[in-house]
């Protein structure tokens, strides 16, 4: 139990639609109100199935350190036997005698250069290129509503809050300058009973996100983890939402504060930079555009900076009657239950197909576009069917970013039979205004994974980027692809939906393709007493220092060109290869 897994994140998602549905909504139309602070419908009818694909906005999500008493169990009524309690720290009593630890912390801000696990600024570039550092105002809420100790052994950050910044002269669409930085780190392990950890954590993940705000007085209860008496007697764990006028629009509350989410400035860029105390490994996935990565890393600390444009991603959320959805939900997890709201399916095939079930019902169009920059990392125990060059990297592999509202979010899938790494989206063709919603697609992965998935020397790539729509046509799209400072950044953009497929093929000399030392060819027996006029050389079946050649009988060796035609590429290996009518040799 390293991670908290996809089922736990579904069910957590659901306990915050629920939470949500609870709240008043003060807005009367979409139309009055930024798509930022979209609320999510509440059922006009209890019979009423419903749908909510909302990207996750860790927002509001109150931190804390707990344990679970004994392993997870149920009684007869259903309910769960396992205690469990907060800690102030990994050496509490509960704790330490606990069988499992969890913990999920808000980063704080960095004070000094000694300080780790923190925030250690944000800026924006606004569009004639000047660069304008942020400023830290305060955090919000004002402490922690569960404080916590650290552990860096463990790699347990200490409870912080979320910082308010300033950036003077980058104004929202609200006229504020204020910007809310959220950052979060989860872990769980399992462990013996009584045991005390000295070891890392192995499974943290984090995210991190820039929320353009307007900081609103009134009176409001910061989300917080308390613990409560089940009905079987048992100690349990209870998630509290916060309360207040309002607070679905806001990303941030303090006792006084609602920071609520505006919309981004215009073609603005914004950049944060955060220490870590331990590598971030495997991948990153978000919602910006356009990134570029700043990674270096010791034995002691991390210190990752990304610097991207926001994106607008449509969310989709509706009601319908059970009799217009088959008998048989493709995708869905269960049966729908009535009065509440589906939120995806077990795979992402899955949820394509359930997103496409809801979207002729909902007009195939969104139900709000808010601007986000958002992004977080996904561990490589869940990445089913990633090539093995993206689980044996030791370091961040990659980062994938969309705009599209359901998205692979681990690496592309490295498909052998094409040679491409494929990418799969789906979303509604238009836009909450009815307009046709462009796709946008970055792919960003550190060289030498790259190389290592193709087999690639270390001489320049370059690439094919295409985007197919679900019968296999192509979907016009404008490509790009840049190699800097250790990582290839490829990118996709102008693409329409449904479910589009981005491949992504990467073109360079295959390491078996290099040049192979041999000994001066020996002329072959004849029957004259004349050297043959050619040498030819001898394959033999793994490269090695010395290789022979046969005294008897010449083994012809076939080699391997790459032809393109357009997108379309082919490996052509023969003894002569040559491309086919229509392409050309690389």
């Amino acid at each position: 139990m390293n991670r908290v897994g996809k089922s736990k994140r579904v069910i957590l998602i659901f306990l915050s639609i629920m939470m949500l549905g609870t709240l008043p909504n003060t807005t009367s139309s979409a139309d009055e109100i930024p798509d930022e602070q979209y609320a999510i419908p509440t059922t006009p009818d209890s019979k009423k199935i419903g749908i909510l694909f909302l990207s996750s906005l860790m927002a509001n999500l109150a931190g804390y350190l707990s344990a679970d008493a004994t392993p997870h169990n149920v009684d007869a009524q259903g309910y769960s036997t396992t205690a469990q309690a907060l800690c102030s720290s990994v050496d509490d009593a509960f704790c330490k005698a606990g069988v499992a630890i969890y913990y999920l912390a808000h980063l704080p801000t960095c004070l000094n250069e000694a300080d780790i696990d923190c925030i250690a600024g944000m800026y924006a570039i606004k569009p004639d290129g000047t660069k304008v550092d942020g400023i830290l105002l305060r955090g919000i809420p004002n402490k922690p509503s569960n404080p916590h100790e650290g552990n860096p052994i463990l790699g347990i950050p200490r409870a912080g809050v979320d910082g308010l910044w300033q950036l003077p002269g980058v104004v929202n669409g609200s006229g504020s300058d204020t910007y809310l930085v959220i950052a979060n780190q989860s872990g769980s392990i399992s462990k013996e009973k009584g045991v005390t950890l000295n070891e890392r954590i192995p499974s943290a993940t984090f995210g991190a996100q820039i929320v353009p705000v307007k900081v609103l007085l009134g009176t409001y209860t910061p989300a917080y983890v308390g613990e409560m008496i089940a009905k079987n007697g048992t100690k349990r764990l209870a998630w509290y939402a916060p309360t207040g006028l309002g607070t679905e629009a806001c990303a941030g509350v303090s006792n006084t504060e609602c920071a609520r989410r505006e919309t981004f400035p215009f073609e603005t860029v914004f950049g944060l930079s955060l220490r870590l105390s331990g590598e971030v490994k495997g991948w990153l996935h978000g919602r910006i555009r356009d990134p570029l990565i700043d990674y270096k890393s010791t034995s002691t600390i991390t210190r990752i900076t990304i610097q991207a444009l926001p994106v607008s991603v449509p969310v989709v959320a509706g009601w319908t009657d059970r009799a217009n959805l088959p008998a048989v939900i493709p995708g869905a997890l269960v049966e729908p239950v009535p009065g509440t709201m589906m939120t995806g399916g077990t795979t992402v095939e899955n949820t394509i197909a359930l997103l496409k079930l809801w979207l002729p019902l909902l007009g195939d169009k969104a139900q709000a576009n808010p601007m986000l920059w958002q992004f977080s990392s996904l561990q490589f125990s869940n990445l089913p069917g990633a090539n093995s060059c993206m689980f044996d990297s030791k370091s961040l592999a990659g980062f994938v970013s969309t705009n599209s509202t359901i998205y692979t979010d681990g690496p592309p899938l490295y498909n052998s039979e094409t040679g491409s790494i494929d990418y799969k989206l789906a979303s509604p063709h238009f836009t909450r205004k009815g307009e046709v919603f462009k796709g946008v697609y970055n792919l960003t992965i550190r060289s030498d994974v790259a190389r290592c998935i193709y087999k690639f020397t270390n001489a320049p790539i370059t690439a094919t980027i295409s985007v197919t729509d679900e019968s296999g046509q192509s979907s016009v799209a404008v490509e790009s692809m840049s190699e800097r400072d250790g990582w290839i950044y490829l990118s996709a953009s102008g693409f329409t939906f449904s479910s589009p497929t981005v491949h992504v093929k990467l073109i360079g000399t295959p390491i078996s393709a290099s040049p192979i030392a041999t000994p001066s060819p020996t002329p072959l027996a004849t029957s004259s007493a004349s050297p043959s006029p050619e040498a030819t050389p001898i394959e033999t079946p793994t490269p090695t220092p010395t290789p022979s050649v046969s005294s008897t009988k010449p083994v012809i060796r076939k080699s391997t060109i790459i032809c393109l035609k357009g997108r379309l590429i082919k490996k052509i290996t023969n003894i002569n290869p040559k491309c086919p009518k229509g392409y050309k040799n690389k």
